[in-house]
């Protein structure tokens, strides 16, 4: 009964002449092609944006930020930093105070700026300092600090201007004589040792100095507003923050890179999900050309089926056949898209054949990464799709009324 089946499914599917039939199959096979292969490019795309996304983001942001759940500002005491010394995988902390400010430049108006103050070990804790292209860091020169490329485009600065240095301000409240609060506006000049370029919003408002200047400017002693901690990446990344919320307890919130910038991370997630369920409502409409080609296969094989059930194989069997030839088109076209998606991605990767058409100095053509598990993902669900709609369309008893 085995050869027998094999028999009949060699009988039908075989093209012994060119018919309707033969020319739908074709064409459903390039749909499942042409939407495998665009849901691969895509997705790789996609991919290639969130990784320059990552990479940008890992310039300026740390692997875990230490940070009050309730209120800004806490001392940082020789028992607090010995528990974090003592948590195996960190190799470097800088204390941190963030604050904002207005910042003055002679002939502009006054901006809001994110001023944030960091400690002297800041630059093994991030690569900020690797993405200075004007200038220098601040070192250990007082009312120095560092700005970012499109603020200082704005503020029209010079490096190293002592004649007219950037002036930054914010109120503070005093206490007069008769017991009454005071707001009196606190100025004081910084010099610009240095520009740095990150490619993200950080460069339009951000102020980098160090965090002894900021404390004398703020009239504070050894309270910060957050820790920021680089680890061993050879270390379990989720072990270091739970030994950290343990050994900090309640009042601090433990954040990794994700916590960080969770909007950045969210919105990402959630448009490579939009890009799946797209595709596969995509894939879906060309299985469309599936159900015609089989329907039309079966109402051409009518007499074939009737041989094939007169001789003896089971209506089950004969059922299997036309399930099985289009299982094998949608494998097929899954594949062969695959392979041209690929094909596409490492052109597209190695010679930047499509450009973005934009003047950015970092990025001129649309980025390709290709993933094994979106390969994997895109293979399931072209299969699933194909199955299911080769079942419905094979066991419909209609065609087999015999």
């Amino acid at each position: 009964m085995n050869y027998l089946f094999n028999i009949a499914l060699k009988y039908l599917f075989g093209i012994r002449h060119k018919n309707v039939a033969n020319i739908i199959t074709l064409i459903s096979l390039i749909g499942v092609l042409f939407g495998t292969m665009a849901m691969v490019v895509v997705l790789s795309v996609f991919n290639g944006f969130d990784d320059i996304i990552n990479k940008l983001y890992n310039t300026i942001d740390t692997d875990f930020k230490i940070e009050l759940k309730d209120g800004k500002l806490f001392d940082v005491s020789n028992d607090f930093l010995d528990k974090i010394q003592g948590v195996e995988g960190i190799v470097s902390w800088s204390e941190i105070i963030e604050h904002k400010m207005l910042v003055e430049s002679s002939g502009q108006e006054l901006v809001v700026v994110d001023v944030k103050g960091v400690g002297q070990n800041y630059r093994d804790v991030n690569n900020l300092e690797e993405i200075i292209w004007k200038g220098h860091y601040f070192e250990n020169k007082k009312n120095h600090i560092i700005i970012g490329n499109q603020l200082s485009n704005l503020l029209g600065v010079d490096l190293l201007d002592y004649d007219d240095p950037l002036k930054l301000s914010f109120f503070k409240e005093k206490m007069n004589g008769f017991g009454l609060k005071n707001i009196d506006q606190m100025t004081r000049a910084f010099y610009v040792s240095g520009v740095f370029q990150t490619y993200t919003e950080v460069d339009n408002t951000y102020v980098i100095l160090d965090i002894d200047d900021l404390r004398d400017f703020l009239f504070l002693e050894h309270e910060c507003s957050s820790i920021e901690i680089k680890i061993d990446h050879s270390k379990k990344y989720t072990m270091i923050e739970k030994e950290l919320t343990y050994l900090l307890g309640d009042k601090f919130l433990i954040k990794n890179r994700f916590n960080q910038r969770p909007f950045i991370y969210k919105m990402v997630k959630t448009e490579k999900l939009a890009v799946y369920i797209i595709f596969s409502f995509i894939l879906i409409v060309s299985m469309l050309s599936l159900i015609a080609s089989l329907v039309v296969l079966l109402m051409e094989k009518q007499q074939d089926i009737y041989t094939l059930y007169s001789f003896g194989l089971s209506k089950s069997k004969i059922k299997n056949i036309f399930f099985l030839i289009g299982v094998i088109v949608t494998i097929l076209g899954g594949l062969i898209g695959t392979a041209l998606g690929r094909l596409v991605c490492y052109l597209q990767d190695k010679f930047e054949i499509i450009q973005l058409g934009t003047s950015s100095s970092f990025l001129q053509a649309y980025p390709v990464k290709v993933y094994f598990l979106d390969i994997l993902m895109i293979q399931l669900i072209v299969f699933f799709l194909g199955a299911v709609t080769s079942y419905l369309v094979s066991r419909n008893e209609q065609f087999y009324n015999y």
